[in-house]
């Protein structure tokens, strides 16, 4: 596949790693037109040499997640952003507003550039929340992939209690 589908879900690095990290790569399978990237597929393929958790991620491309290739358009944006973000964030960001669609990122630089520009997006504790609303994990199972992205991943986030996140 080369494009993506209009209103796309976008994966970037860091959330496919996360889930990959607690060996549940399966549950992002279940999100709405989901595709990734050229470059995350690469910056995920370059970090299985050190992380062999990461080959659970890439094992899910192709067949399951597509990896598409950026537009024209979506290059001249990817160029722009690629003076303040990573490949892959750039790459996933551009994809994500070309096709009027969603990024999925933990990168704070990516999320404060997808606010500004009016891409919707949401990261790997939006991911655990919405799947714990639709009753395919616990909330005792996303504590657990929490705490483990903290101490095993070195995750940052805002709070260490899941539950915080469900009170929102």
């Amino acid at each position: 596949m080369t494009e993506a589908p209009e209103n796309a879900t976008v994966l970037n690095t860091t959330v496919l790693s996360n889930f990959a990290h607690v060996d549940n790569v399966e549950l992002l399978l279940e999100l709405p037109r989901l595709v990734t990237v050229d470059a995350v597929q690469t910056e995920l393929a370059e970090g299985s040499e050190t992380h062999h958790y990461l080959e659970g991620a890439l094992d899910v491309f192709e067949d399951d997640i597509p990896v598409v290739t950026p537009s024209s358009p979506a290059q001249k944006l990817e160029e722009t952003l690629l003076e303040t973000l990573d490949s892959g964030e750039a790459q996933a960001l551009a994809v994500a507003e070309e096709a009027e669609g969603m990024v999925v990122t933990d990168d704070g630089d990516a999320r404060t550039i997808a606010n500004q520009r009016g891409i919707r997006l949401t990261g790997s504790i939006g991911l655990l929340v919405r799947f714990v609303e639709k009753d395919r994990i616990t909330a005792d199972t996303a504590d657990t992939y929490l705490k483990r992205w903290i101490d095993e991943a070195g995750f940052r986030s805002p709070a260490r209690d899941f539950q915080r996140f469900l009170d929102e």
